[in-house]
């Protein structure tokens, strides 16, 4: 097999298999090690057991360490549907109170917090769950408070 980079390359290469094709020749095998181990590598798709992501990620330890709440939304009470709320959301608990400030020239509170904006929408709570193992964040599931109509 050869690999062809370039245009000067494949001229190259087609100049060898003419060579070849007229001198019957076969092209030259790489060289072969006695000690060639064949170890198995299995994909991470198809292991058992999540990778977590924190391992490649590169996010420094004080952000994969927060904790993670898992929780559904409420209706809003301005609207009378029912059917709104079917989504799991996760998102980070605050973090200690020097974390955010009120900005002097607006009026506006800042935070240092990179991770206070983050919310995440899944369709079940398993997938929720599943997500936040993954990612190697500690979490919590809130459940539902459901209204009860009395008759």
């Amino acid at each position: 097999m050869l690999r062809v980079i370039g245009k000067q390359s494949a001229q190259r290469a087609c100049a060898a298999m003419r060579q070849m094709s007229t001198t019957n020749a076969s092209p030259p095998s790489p060289p072969s090690s006695p000690s060639t181990a064949v170890t198995e590598v299995v994909h991470p798709a198809h292991q058992r057991e999540p990778l977590p992501a924190e391992v490649i990620s590169g996010a420094p330890p004080s952000l994969t360490k927060r904790t993670a709440r898992i929780y559904r939304p409420s209706n809003n009470p301005m609207q009378s549907g029912q059917n709104t709320n079917l989504k799991w959301r996760l998102d980070f608990d605050e973090l200690e109170k020097g974390a955010r400030w009120e900005n002097p020239l607006m009026g506006w509170q800042s935070t240092a917090d990179v991770m206070a904006p983050v919310r995440l929408d899944f369709t079940t709570r398993e997938d929720a769950i599943h997500f936040a193992e993954k990612q190697g964040w500690s979490h919590y599931v809130q459940e539902p408070k459901f209204r009860v109509i009395k008759p």
